[in-house]
This record gives structure tokens, C-alpha cells and sequence, in this order.
């Protein structure tokens, strides 16, 4: 081809709108998770967010608890309140555990489907697809 011909100019200018489309479309979100599948805070931060979750959870059953005994006016024992708080404890303690463990597991397994491709564009919503 020579000169200036109207489909090799016309076929480069499609080429550079579908260029920009998706640098505006699709670059960020490639960049996003790039940086979420190098993040290495990411899977102790996820852990901690559920472990205190949980533990939130706790606290304001146990709150719920102690006002519904309240408004039915059933008081426990010494003893029997030692012992509540000790099972409570435990499995305070080991759910919390529990969903820190499974909250990071899941972060670092997050990041290895965006390492090995798993989590590319396809998973991108579709209001984006469609902008």
C-alpha cells in the first residue's frame, strides 16, 4: 500500500480508539489487581478484619444476652457466671481464630488465581463491560 490510502487510515484510527478504550475501560482494573496480587499486607489484614469481626459478633451477642436475662430477671450465680464466660471465652477465641485463618487462606488463595490468571478481566463486573 501507498500513498494515504482511506482503509489503512481509517483501520489505524479504529486501532488507536480501541487502544484508549481500553486504557480507560480496562487499564485500572489490571493495575488494581496487580497490586492486590503483590500486596503482601493483604492476607494479614484480611485475617485481622475477620478475626475482629468475629469478636465484635461476640461481644454483642454476649451484650444481648445479658439484656435479655435482664428483661426476663434471671440472675446466674457466681459460678455459674465464671463458667458461661470461660466456655464463652474459648469459643470466642477459636472462632475468631478460626475465621482470621480462614479469611487469610482465602486472601493469599485470591491472590494466586490473579497471579495465575484466574481472576482476570472476565471477572470484572458487568456495568463496566457495558460502559
Amino acid at each position: 500500500m501507498r500513498g494515504d490510502q482511506g482503509a489503512s487510515h481509517l483501520l489505524g484510527q479504529l486501532n488507536r480508539a480501541q487502544w484508549g478504550d481500553w486504557q480507560n475501560r480496562f487499564a485500572p482494573y489490571v493495575t488494581e489487581l496487580a497490586r492486590v496480587a503483590q500486596d503482601n499486607n493483604a492476607p494479614g489484614v484480611a485475617g485481622a478484619n475477620a478475626s475482629n469481626a468475629v469478636g465484635l459478633a461476640y461481644d454483642s451477642s454476649q451484650q444481648g444476652l445479658a439484656l435479655q436475662r435482664q428483661g426476663f430477671g434471671i440472675s446466674q450465680t457466681p459460678q455459674q457466671q465464671a463458667a458461661e464466660e470461660r466456655r464463652t471465652n474459648i469459643e470466642r477465641s477459636a472462632s475468631m481464630v478460626s475465621a482470621g485463618n480462614e479469611a487469610r487462606i482465602s486472601a493469599q488463595d485470591r491472590q494466586g488465581a490473579i497471579l495465575a490468571g484466574g481472576m482476570g478481566l472476565s471477572n470484572i463486573p458487568d456495568k463496566v463491560m457495558n460502559s
